[in-house]
């Protein structure tokens, strides 16, 4: 399931915005992986992992908040969190401590993550996998290379919302103004960082720069063919799942 509203991908979020009441007390301890962390909640009528819905976060200056993941998911026009845990679903919110950095590093954290879900599941039912904005590129990329190597991720839905698949565009005039504001570098930094270069369509990289597809776009595109460039087996929303051996959701 593919969801797009626009073509950002996140690489304008604000510097800084009002602190978010807390996310509610989990039952599990978080998963912590070298690069990342998990929050897992379980779902109305079980105490261990049974449905789970991994969500990954997106591209942003600094590391994954959990009461920030938590408030967008819960305190906006509808209350998604607590209507997914109250259907049965268990909630797996998984952050990177660096949101920034490359997107193929924090795919290796996703990964992780699908294998750790995977250890942890009681049941038959299969992994739903996906993210927001570029959260869905570093989940699409990861289920991909799984099966690029031979590695059942055991996923029967990828979803992603938001998430710059044909390149996040930032028009050059706003990039040029980051790189001019020397009085807010980390704007320019944001615009400059590994994630960015690989996101967006152009990039200038400083003022007065000629916009251009990075190298770093470039590479990324490269390996993300290499791997197949969209994961075959699960369900994306333009074709049924293929080759699961675990039942649907």
């Amino acid at each position: 399931m593919i969801v797009q509203s626009q073509q950002t991908g996140g690489l304008l979020a604000p510097l800084t915005a009002p602190k978010p009441p807390p996310a509610p007390p989990r039952d599990v301890p978080d998963w912590r992986f070298d690069g990342g962390t998990a929050w897992v909640y379980h779902g109305s009528g079980h105490n261990a992992l049974a449905r789970p819905v991994i969500l990954s976060d997106g591209f942003s200056p600094g590391a994954s908040n959990v009461d920030v993941l938590w408030d967008g998911l819960e305190n906006g026009a509808f209350p998604f969190a607590s209507t997914l845990l109250s259907s049965g679903r268990d909630l797996v919110i998984l952050g990177y401590d660096d949101r920034t950095a490359s997107i193929l590093d924090n795919a290796q954290v996703a990964t992780a993550c699908i294998q750790r879900a995977n250890r942890e599941l009681r049941g038959d039912a299969a992994l739903v996998v996906g993210g927001f904005s570029m959260g869905g590129l570093v989940t699409r990329y990861a289920l991909a290379r799984m099966e690029h190597d031979g590695i059942d991720h055991r996923t029967w839905t990828y979803l992603s919302y938001d998430s710059p698949h044909r390149g996040a565009w930032i028009p050059i005039s706003l990039q040029s103004l980051a790189h001019f504001l020397e009085r807010f570098p980390a704007m320019s930094e944001q615009i400059n960082s590994p994630a960015a270069r690989q996101l967006l369509w152009r990039h200038v990289a400083e003022v007065g720069a000629e916009p251009a597809e990075d190298p770093a776009r470039t590479a990324f595109l490269a390996e993300l063919r290499r791997v197949g460039w969209w994961p075959r087996r699960p369900r994306t929303g333009t074709g049924p799942p293929r080759g699961q051996r675990r039942r649907g959701p």
